[in-house]
């Protein structure tokens, strides 16, 4: 069968029948009460549950979220005989790495890397990992956007974040198993790509894509949306289901349950909220977070970036909310937090014309290409031009001497709506026809973030900024076209003015894409405490654990699949 008649690769059984055979439906609902998971001899087995309540789940792992990290977890300790309880809050698998492109920087030598001739091995990646400068043979020019062209040697050190003890050497040792246990599952590769970092990053910079599949296969049909992250989530999933975990959907972890209260002794396992209610699962051997990132979430905002309060929206949303609840649980019961470059540019991405980084509805259009800074200006709620356009999110700020301008941060001085910072991209009717851009309401823009018009003052309008201060920012940049200099913000290239009708107006969607911040865990996944000391029973990755400089897909399957397999193997 295929994925889109919504059946697994190995048993021809579809996702809601395995939940209806389990017991267990997509909705939450629990039929029956034999549900209880077959359980091993593990350390927290005797352990009474909390205050004489009883145990209402039981199994040897409880899986806290089935984003990547989560889905590996669960596969991995299911695959080494474990028997293996996955929650999730949301009434879908996958979390927003389901709706990812699919980019999975691992290697080590995989089989498609040797077939193009791309030379890679652990040691490769660890000393690209560690080393702050690699490159004495050869050297890059960097354009700053203070107008400096910086010449340097070719080096990996962007931030100065180091990765915590033992995790640089942990990710490159698994790197390879990993992509071979993905690559025997099934995951779909397809390309192996060529970053243009290549030569400054050698590990892990010839990365492959994962050919996309439906983000939902349960009602999969023509038409749907499709994603690469659903060919790696997919596939990881079935080898769960396949060795026998089990899924408990619109399920949401409340409580991190310790043995000898709440931050004393062996963490047995959690609390969580079901059909309205509050049940118990125990977990003999341990429990795992994959709960996501606290890019949501107010209080843990103010911890690690203040200014990001100004920013409600986030990516994978409306699929999947980060709340921070797993990481809150987690401080509550005694671990320690740990941030590398929250506020880093990498983590930031903007889409004209669109809230969603997505590929298609119901969760948002593709947006816009971007237009072309020379010929535009960006205006905020006021209607004032505030910034130097050429300022993008990929911003080269780690050059010694530089300016920290990040386009996400000028954004965040801005007055907001509910969307977010307000940030208007405003260009006329010549430079749209000259860039072949497609503003198209309901395919290409949203209808709440796009306007047109004959004249400024209408186009302020349409956008709701002050019409006097939008005619007084497009006549002031055109007088700076015409001096060939902006003599406000520094803008090098002032290729055209804003003076042929029909003008135009597209709203910036800025998101918080990637978090890399979160519990402490250590080489092993295992939760730390402020000591550093394991916490007994406790494993996190994926972005509600920190302690890595690293973006994307890899780590959370990487550091997932290290925690389901440590668990397993836990006496």
């Amino acid at each position: 069968m295929s994925e889109k008649d919504g059946k697994t690769n190995s048993k021809n059984l579809s996702r809601r029948d395995f939940l209806r055979n389990t017991g267990i439906l997509a909705g939450g609902a629990v039929l029956g009460t034999g549900l209880l998971a077959g359980c091993s001899e593990g350390a927290a087995k005797d352990t009474p549950a909390p205050a004489g309540e009883a145990w209402d789940y039981e199994a040897d792992v409880i899986v806290c979220g089935t984003g990547p990290a989560g889905l590996a977890c669960a596969a991995a300790a299911a695959e080494a005989g474990v028997s293996v309880i996955a929650i999730d809050s949301n009434d879908k698998i996958g979390g927003k790495g389901i709706l990812a492109g699919g980019n999975l920087g691992i290697g080590g030598g995989t089989r498609m890397q040797i077939a193009a001739g791309f030379e890679e091995t652990a040691e490769i990646i660890y000393e690209d990992r560690t080393v702050p400068s690699l490159r004495t043979d050869k050297t890059m020019v960097v354009e700053t956007v203070d107008g400096r062209e910086v010449e340097m040697g070719q080096w990996r050190k962007i931030s100065g974040a180091e990765d915590g003890e033992g995790m640089a050497r942990a990710f490159a040792d698994n790197s390879l198993d990993t992509w071979n246990w993905l690559d025997i599952m099934g995951v779909p590769f397809i390309k192996a790509n060529v970053s243009q970092m290549a030569a400054v990053y050698r590990g892990s910079r010839y990365y492959t894509t994962t050919s996309p599949r439906l983000v939902d296969r349960e009602n999969g049909k023509d038409g749907d949306m499709q994603a690469g992250g659903a060919g790696l989530c997919w596939p990881i999933y079935d080898t769960a289901v396949d060795n026998g975990a089990q899924f408990i959907l619109s399920c949401k972890m409340t409580k991190i349950l310790r043995a000898e209260g709440d931050r004393a002794g062996r963490v047995i396992g959690i609390e969580a909220t079901l059909d309205g209610k509050t049940v118990r699962m125990k977990g003999n051997k341990a429990v795992f977070l994959g709960t996501g990132s606290w890019k949501g979430s107010t209080k843990l905002k103010q911890l690690f970036l203040p200014w990001l309060t100004k920013y409600p929206h986030i990516s994978g949303e409306p699929y999947v909310w980060n709340d921070g609840n797993g990481i809150e649980a987690a401080l509550d019961a005694g671990a320690s937090l740990s941030t590398d470059r929250g506020s880093d540019w990498h983590g930031w991405h903007r889409h004209p014309g669109t809230l969603w980084h997505s590929i298609k509805m119901p969760f948002g259009l593709p947006g816009t290409a971007e237009p072309l800074d020379s010929e535009c200006i960006y205006v905020n709620a006021e209607g004032k031009r505030f910034m130097n356009e050429e300022i993008g999110e990929d911003n080269p700020a780690w050059v010694g001497g530089s300016k920290p301008f990040y386009f996400a941060q000028l954004c965040a001085a801005q007055t907001t709506d509910k969307d977010g910072p307000v940030v208007w991209i405003i260009l006329d009717e010549a430079s749209r026809a000259k860039q072949e851009l497609k503003f198209i309401v309901g395919e290409t823009v949203e209808d709440f973030m796009y306007g047109t018009a004959d004249t400024l003052e209408e186009l302020a309008a349409a956008i709701k900024v002050p019409a006097d201060a939008l005619v007084a920012s497009v006549t002031r940049y055109n007088e700076l076209v015409d001096k060939g200099a902006d003599e406000d913000f520094a803008k090098r290239h002032l290729n055209a003015k804003i003076a042929a009708p029909p003008f135009h107006a597209v709203k910036w969607g800025i998101q918080k894409h990637n978090t890399l911040g979160g519990v402490t865990i250590n080489a092993k996944a295992q939760v730390v405490d402020w000591d550093l000391q394991p916490i007994p029973g406790l494993y996190a990755a994926g972005e509600s654990a920190g302690n890595m400089d690293l973006i994307g897909l890899a780590k959370p399957i990487v550091f997932g699949r290290i925690a389901g397999m440590t668990i397993a193997h836990e006496e």
